[in-house]
């Protein structure tokens, strides 16, 4: 009787989970269609190369929701198999046999682990679709950087954020996370775009990693100095020769093979951080790794 009600209990507990699913899951499709609207609405002409910034903008919200859906997918079916067998278990409460089957089927599974992943790839999901919004609404205020400077910004807050949706344990080998942040103020910024930036300068240092294919580290640290917030991105990676220093910020520069990277991502973001009338530093040694400093003046 005690395993019956343990039994019960998790079964109305993963009724609930999925539940909550559903309903994040409506939201999703809410949001999507929203977006779509919005973009049907918006008479927007782009040239080729402010539609290659826009692509590259929009490709780390959806690589996030590709691997999140795979990840979803996989647990949903685990949860839905688990559930299959609650069924069978309320018309059979006494069945020895299924009681087995679920009780194996649940430490096969790792059920707590299962359902912490389902929430988790739901809530990744959730900040692209909201990422994605944010990149849509900012095309209406192209050229206007005066006007996006409007929205109060926590910048520990949004290295956290941008962290959850980032894997450090993709790939072979996994990447040691260390933070340190400051006690900062709120500085007014251009919504969406210090998430941006933080964004690929984080993804640039895990490729840097992975292609010295290295025991990973990534140091994140923040902290005032004087009139300005101070963020350092520190990592072990394949580092950059003194060319790639020099031509890092021009457009369509990479050094990446087989059409990997569209050469934007660090001058998209240096334009943001001057945007923001701030300035970036770098300090890297080949084969020895890279620090990246932005500078955000206090205003």
């Amino acid at each position: 009787m005690a395993i019956n009600n343990k039994l019960n209990k998790e079964y109305l507990r993963v009724k609930k989970e999925n539940k909550e699913l559903k309903s994040t899951n409506s939201k999703l499709k809410l949001q999507i269609r929203t977006i779509n609207k919005r973009q049907t609405h918006k008479a927007i002409q782009l040239n080729g190369e402010e539609a290659s910034e826009i692509a590259h903008e929009i490709n780390n919200p959806i690589n996030l929701v590709s691997n999140s859906i795979n990840i979803l997918d996989l647990n949903v079916h685990y949860i839905i198999e688990l559930v299959d067998l609650y069924e069978q278990l309320k018309k059979e409460p006494n069945n020895a046999s299924i009681i087995k089957k679920i009780e194996d089927f649940e430490n096969e599974i790792n059920l707590k682990l299962t359902v912490e992943e389902l929430l988790n790839s739901v809530k990744r999901i959730t900040k692209a679709i909201y990422r994605v919004q944010e990149i849509s609404e900012n095309l209406s205020y192209r050229g206007k950087a005066e006007k996006r400077l409007k929205f109060k910004l926590d910048v520990n807050q949004s290295i956290k954020n941008t962290l959850t949706m980032i894997d450090l344990n993709y790939g072979k080998n996994p990447i040691e996370l260390k933070t340190e942040y400051g006690n900062l103020p709120s500085i007014k910024s251009i919504k969406g775009k210090i998430n941006q930036v933080i964004t690929n300068l984080i993804e640039n240092a895990i490729e840097a990693i992975r292609e010295k294919n290295c025991k990973g580290l990534l140091f994140i640290k923040t902290y005032c100095n004087k009139d300005k917030i101070v963020i350092k991105i520190n990592d072990n990676g394949i580092g950059m020769s003194n060319k790639t220093k020099d031509r890092v910020f021009e457009k369509f520069y990479t050094t990446k093979s087989n059409n990997k990277g569209t050469g934007l991502g660090m001058s998209i973001t240096k334009r943001i951080i001057e945007e923001h009338e701030g300035n970036i530093e770098i300090e890297s040694k080949l084969n020895a790794g890279t620090t990246i400093t932005v500078n955000l003046p206090i205003k």
